[in-house]
C-alpha cells in the first residue's frame, strides 16, 4: 500500500488568508481540504495586529479542517513583504575522502559553507538555493552526488528576511495550535505552479501580484537568481477606481473583478461565432446595475485610464529592479504573471509595453482533487507552496532510502572484509 501522507499550506496575504490539505501518494498531490476567508491584521504582507491575524487564520484553519476531515499540527507558510531581499553567494569545501564519490554530507557542508556570509542580526535567511555546483573546476553541474572529485564549490541564491516580522508571522499561526514545517517565499512558492522548465531555463521573471504587494523572481540558467517585493498590488488599483467612481472599496474591487472577467469575452466576440455571442458583451460600457450606483453603465475606456497609470506605475518599478539586478534584456522568456492582480483587465498589454518583452498571465498546476474553488492565478503562490512541499517529502524518502542503502552496502562490506581473514 503506497505511503501517504498530509500536507498542509497556509498562504497569508494582504487581502486574503488561504489554506489547503492534499494527500501526498502516488507521486500525485490531491487536495481534500480548502478555504479562503478575508485578511485581517496583514498589511502588504506584514503583521500590524496579531489578534486580528490570528482570528483570520484561525477561520480559514477551521474551514479547511471541516472540509477534509483531517486535524491539522504543522503547515508550510508563505512569507511576503518588502523586507524581503535576496544575495548570491559562494561556497568551497574540499571532499571528505579523498578518490571518494561526492556524498550528501559533503552537498550538506558546501551549501552550509555558502551561508557563511555577513548578515544584520536582524535579518533571517529564509532560503538557501544552489544555482550551480563546480566539480575540480567543471562548473555546470546541477546534482554532484556520486561524482568524483577532491574540491566541491557551489553558487546558491540566498533569500532573507526580517527576523522580527518572521517572528510575528510565526507567533500567529503558533497560537492557533499549528507549527510551521517551513516558510515559502511567496513567488519562489508561485514559480513552483506557474513556470516552465524551458522559461526558468531560458531567463524569465515571474510576478505574483497580491493584494499589497508584488513579489517577484528572476530565473536564469534554471534556478533564482533575484528576488524583491514591491509594495504595490492590486489593492492601490482598486482604491483608484474608487475614488474615481466615488464608489466604496468593495464595489470598486467587485467592478475591476468584472471588468477582467468580460477581458477575454471580449476579445472571443472581436469575431463573433453568432449573434448571441455578440450581444453578450458590450464593448465600450460595462453594465455595473448590480452596484446599485448611480449609473447603470460606466464607460471601459474611463475605468481603462484610471487604472492604466497605476499599473505603469508598478511595471516602471519592476523594469527598474530588473536593472538593478542587471537583467535588462536577458530574459528572453519574459514575464509571467500570477497573483489576484494578474487578473486585472487588460494588465498584460500594460506589461508587454512597458517591460517591453513576452508576458503571458498564468494559471497554476501541478495538483489534482477539489481544485475547482483553487482554479486560478490568485492561488498560484497557495499551491506552488504544495508543489515545493511535496518535492521536499520526495527528497526525503530518497535520503531515508539512501542511507538504508549505503547501511547495508557497508555491513555487506564489512562482512567481505572479514570472510576474507577466514581459513
Amino acid at each position: 500500500m503506497p505511503k501517504e501522507k498530509l500536507e498542509t499550506v497556509i498562504d497569508i496575504g494582504s487581502t486574503k488568508v488561504a489554506t489547503i490539505i492534499a494527500s501526498l501518494a502516488d507521486e500525485r498531490v490531491s487536495v481534500v481540504g480548502v478555504s479562503t476567508v478575508p485578511s485581517t491584521g496583514i498589511r502588504k504582507g506584514v503583521v500590524v495586529d496579531i489578534d486580528a491575524a490570528v482570528e483570520a487564520i484561525s477561520q480559514s484553519l477551521e474551514k479547511s479542517q471541516r472540509m477534509s476531515g483531517f486535524p491539522i499540527s504543522t503547515a508550510f507558510v508563505t512569507v511576503n513583504g518588502s523586507h524581503i531581499e535576496s544575495i548570491n553567494s559562494h561556497g568551497v569545501v574540499a571532499v571528505s575522502h579523498q578518490d571518494a564519490e561526492i556524498s550528501r554530507d559533503d552537498i550538506k557542508r558546501v551549501t552550509d559553507a555558502a551561508q557563511a556570509v555577513s548578515m544584520p542580526s536582524s535579518r533571517e535567511i529564509i532560503h538557501v538555493l544552489p544555482r550551480d555546483f563546480i566539480v575540480d573546476g567543471q562548473d555546470g553541474v546541477h546534482d554532484p552526488m556520486g561524482m568524483s572529485g577532491v574540491r566541491l564549490e557551489v553558487e546558491t541564491n540566498l533569500i532573507h528576511g526580517s527576523t522580527a516580522v518572521m517572528k510575528n508571522l510565526s507567533k500567529c499561526v503558533n497560537q492557533v495550535g499549528v507549527s510551521i514545517e517551513e516558510f515559502v517565499y511567496t513567488a519562489l512558492a508561485s514559480s513552483y505552479s506557474c513556470l516552465t522548465d524551458t522559461e526558468k531555463e531560458l531567463g524569465t521573471i515571474l510576478l505574483d501580484i497580491g493584494g499589497g504587494t508584488t513579489s517577484l523572481i528572476i530565473y536564469s540558467g534554471g534556478s533564482p537568481v533575484y528576488s524583491g517585493v514591491l509594495p504595490v498590488g492590486g489593492q492601490n488599483i482598486t482604491n483608484d477606481l474608487a475614488i474615481g467612481l466615488r464608489a466604496s472599496l468593495d464595489i470598486a474591487e467587485k467592478i475591476k473583478l468584472k471588468l477582467g472577467k468580460e477581458d477575454d469575452l471580449i476579445k472571443r466576440t472581436i469575431f463573433p461565432t453568432s449573434d448571441e455571442e455578440a450581444r453578450e458583451v458590450n464593448k465600450n460600457e460595462l453594465d455595473v446595475t448590480e452596484f446599485n450606483l448611480d449609473v447603470t453603465t460606466i464607460s471601459r475606456k474611463l475605468l481603462y485610464d484610471i487604472m492604466k497609470e497605476r499599473m505603469r506605475e508598478l511595471f516602471t518599478l519592476v523594469s527598474i529592479e530588473i536593472k538593478k539586478a542587471n537583467f535588462t534584456g536577458k530574459l528572453p522568456a519574459g514575464a509571467v504573471l500570477c497573483g489576484g492582480g494578474a487578473l486585472t483587465y487588460n494588465v498584460s498589454s500594460i506589461a508587454k509595453e512597458v517591460l517591453k518583452m513576452p508576458v503571458r498571465v498564468s494559471k497554476p498546476r501541478g495538483v489534482t482533487g477539489l481544485i475547482d474553488e483553487i482554479d486560478g492565478p490568485a492561488y498560484s503562490a497557495a499551491i506552488g507552496a504544495l508543489v515545493f512541499g511535496s518535492r521536499q517529502f520526495k527528497n526525503s524518502e530518497k535520503s531515508r532510502f539512501s542511507d538504508r542503502r549505503n547501511i547495508g552496502g557497508s555491513v555487506k562490506g564489512a562482512v567481505g572484509w572479514l570472510k576474507s581473514f577466514l581459513p
